[in-house]
């Protein structure tokens, strides 16, 4: 599902314009990334929590030649789904 159909479901679901949606999701998408850029954490009790991680260098391998090679330290970004996420797609 992409950003536009999440804004069309709230449109039809709350009888606003599409517009207004879109401004609203692409609002609150914003924010998310903000809240991770300065923080590095977002919890959204009951759905989960968001944290950026900073994974240390390692060696890899290149598969096509075999050469080994230097990977710097990166940043990734983690989910973990909150209780209530997992019981209703895990059934837990």
């Amino acid at each position: 599902m992409h950003r536009k159909e999440i804004a069309q479901k709230i449109a039809r679901k709350r009888d606003i314009p599409d517009r207004l949606a879109q401004d609203i999701v692409k609002e609150v998408f914003d924010t998310i990334i903000n809240v991770l850029l300065k923080e590095g954490r977002l919890e959204l009790r009951d759905f989960g929590v968001f944290l950026v991680k900073e994974r240390q260098p390692r060696k890899a391998r290149n598969p096509k030649t075999g050469q080994e090679v230097q990977l710097p330290k990166r940043k990734t970004i983690t989910f973990k789904p909150g209780h209530n996420v997992k019981k209703k797609l895990l059934g837990k």
